[in-house]
């Protein structure tokens, strides 16, 4: 049970009435006087110094009003503040977690029996359509109004490269719940805006490219989109993903880059629902570059398809980007493999940002030669065949652990 189900909870008025106000200051406007067991319907609660707040709706003679009781004046609460407590909240803490990572899609497993409308629009953030999404939030906020569809609107604004518009949604949700999660992404994308100068945007046929104009000149930003417009059409044939929305994608100075990513120092780019990418020469797209734009298209096509585990994206984004392993690279591996020291795919984990180079250096390799062997052995099945049949994963997995001799 989440808090969205919860919106026609049943309680009524105390003994002795109560005073409807328009917020929860004991100063704030009266809205009504409510008599002794006057139904209201909760919509949700606010933390403050005298306790719980709750937004109620109430009929009185026939007409319907809203506003604020304080919880000493309201009685059977003890179901909403229960499943409150124990944070049954729509998944939006974990939708703020996981945009940090690959995908909002955590959110739709925790979200339990939460309205078609609203797995729907996670759904759409999930595989880069985060402009529909926003779409359908923002009609069910017309509708009701709650900190957490603020929270997921504000959310799908941000995937859909809308800072300013998801600030003012998540202000406001917190405005009427604090939400520790919510809070932080907010102060850190605040921050982010403020020190973001991409304020320059090129439209392609598949890309959308925000840069900074004073650090990327327009012909190389045109370059880029072009480059992204071709890598997209070459990867979605091989793994079979489908854009309707432009995918978006941010060019900055390697400096920038850093401070509104937060990437780790060995980052040559990024995707966290839009691609992220640092550009050392103003005047030219290098053979780096490249790379990296296509790298991160991989990223993209296979957030669209599906959620896969951070060695399947990395291993393919390689191997589609053009990436291939030296000499040393490979027997390295081959000796900790023999010395037992390294971890299977499955334990290498999602979200590599907080590995040190070279952890991360011997986890892209490691992902780069199983997907080498996939190429090698399983031929027959193909990349196009594991996107369509993710429950093959874990036999496929198993088969390249041994063929690493992990």
């Amino acid at each position: 049970m989440h808090l969205l189900l919860l919106l026609f909870l049943a309680a009524a008025v105390k003994d002795g009435g109560a005073s409807l106000r328009d917020g929860c200051e004991p100063e704030a406007d009266m809205v009504a006087q409510l008599p002794t067991g006057t139904s209201v319907v909760i919509r949700y609660s606010l933390s403050g110094a005298g306790g719980p707040c709750y937004k109620v709706t109430a009929s009185l003679d026939g007409r319907t009003v809203d506003g604020y009781l304080p919880g000493s004046a309201v009685k059977d609460t003890a179901t909403f503040d229960k499943a409150r407590k124990e944070g049954g909240r729509i998944g939006v803490s974990e939708v703020m977690d996981a945009m940090k990572t690959e995908t909002p899609q955590a959110a739709v497993e925790a979200s339990g029996n939460a309205p078609p409308q609203i797995k729907e629009a996670i759904r759409l953030m999930d595989t880069g359509q985060a402009g529909r999404a926003l779409q359908i939030l923002e009609a069910e906020l017309k509708i009701r109004r709650d900190p957490e569809l603020l929270a997921l609107v504000g959310a799908a604004a941000w995937r859909a490269d809308e800072a300013d518009l998801a600030l003012s949604y998540w202000k406001r949700s917190l405005d009427l719940y604090p939400n520790p999660k919510i809070e932080a992404l907010y102060k850190a994308v605040l921050q982010e805006t403020k020190s973001d100068q991409s304020n320059q945007r090129i439209v392609g046929a598949k890309v959308m490219l925000r840069y900074e104009g004073t650090s990327i000149s327009a012909d190389t930003a045109r370059e880029m989109v072009k480059v992204v417009d071709q890598e997209y059409a070459r990867i979605s044939s091989q793994l079979g993903c489908s854009a309707e929305e432009r995918v978006v994608a941010v060019a900055q100075s390697r400096d920038a880059y850093m401070k509104s990513t937060g990437a780790a120092e060995w980052s040559g780019g990024q995707f966290d629902g839009r691609i992220r990418l640092p550009v050392f020469d103003r005047g030219t797209l290098d053979a780096e570059t490249r790379q990296v734009l296509a790298h991160e298209t991989v990223h993209a096509c296979l957030a669209m398809i599906g959620k896969w585990p951070s060695w399947v994206h990395e291993g393919i984004a390689q191997r589609l980007s053009g990436a291939s392993l030296s000499p040393q690279e490979r027997l390295l591996l081959e000796r900790l493999a023999k010395e037992k020291k390294l971890p299977t795919l499955e334990k290498l984990g999602n979200g590599w940002g907080g590995l040190d180079a070279r952890q991360a250096g011997l986890a892209y390799a490691l992902a780069l030669r199983a997907m080498e062997l996939f190429e090698q052995d399983m031929s027959a099945i193909g990349y196009r065949n594991l996107m369509k049949s993710p429950e093959r994963l874990p036999q496929i997995t198993a088969e390249l652990d041994r063929l690493l001799g992990l």
